[in-house]
Formats: C-alpha cells, structure tokens, sequence
C-alpha cells in the first residue's frame, strides 16, 4: 500500500505526467523598470491562471492590480505575486489547475503608458509550456517560444 502511494507520488513529478505544467523564466535587464532620474528599479509581477483571457486582455492596469479578484472573478483560477529586480532571473516550474488555459503575466511598470505591462501565455493541457521574458525600460517581451507535449 505505501509502495503504491509513494509511485503515485512519483508520477507527478515524472516528465510522462498528464499534467498542465508551466515553466517560465523571467529576466530583468539592467535597465528594467527606471525612476524619474533614469535608476533602474524592481518590478512587482503577477502570474493569473485564467479560464478566459479576454477580461484580462481589455481592462485596464489598475483594475487587474488592485482587484483582479472581483473584475476576474468568472476566468481567475489562481495568482501568484513576486518581485523582480535588475539584472535577476528567476525560473518557475509551475503546476497549473486543470480548468487554466491561460496564464497572464502582470508587471507593475511605474511609466504605465510607455510599458508594455501585460501578456497572456496560452496552455496546451496536458503538456509543458516553456515561455521566457525579458524586462526592461520598454516593457514585458517574450523571447522564447516553444511548446513541448508531456511524455515527448
């Protein structure tokens, strides 16, 4: 009996798992995110499982930020907060909630207007999407691509 609980726990973990997993990968340029006086500064960033990205996709920043829970109540699956300084990556092995099919990335840019600020990232379930973004003065941008099926 634990012989079997401990391989249902492996299976999870293996790269042949049915699971909807994301790997992201976030980069902070040394210019990411700068003051009035042009000093580089951290970005707060959050990652929003959605069922639908099309709330997401049309409100506005402070919206999303401030009550992302109300304004995407019917898509919002789960979310994730987490700080981004200059010159930093952090990397992410995400398991993703069965019903996301989308994931979209939030950067609180102080200059707003000039920022690119959002990005939606689309599943594949059952399989591992790997998405990589580099942060700087102009914005979020993705610089990696590249789907793999789970098992493959």
């Amino acid at each position: 009996m634990v012989l079997l609980m401990l391989c249902g726990g492996c299976s999870a973990l293996s790269p042949y798992s049915t699971q909807t997993r994301l790997d992201i990968s976030l980069t902070g340029s040394h210019q990411l995110n700068p003051d009035l006086n042009g000093r580089p500064s951290p970005t707060v960033l959050r990652l929003l499982e959605l069922k639908h990205p099309a709330a997401f996709q049309s409100l506005d920043f402070f919206s999303l930020y401030a009550r992302s829970k109300d304004v995407l109540a019917q898509d919002l699956v789960a979310s994730e907060e987490l700080e981004l300084r200059p010159g930093e990556r952090i990397d992410l092995k995400l398991k993703v909630a069965p019903d996301s099919r989308y994931v979209g990335v939030l950067a609180a840019y102080r200059n707003l207007p000039e920022a690119r600020w959002r990005y939606v990232i689309e599943l594949t379930p059952e399989s591992l999407t790997r998405a990589e973004f580099t942060l700087d003065e102009a914005g979020l941008h993705r610089s990696d691509e590249s789907i793999t099926r789970a098992g493959r």
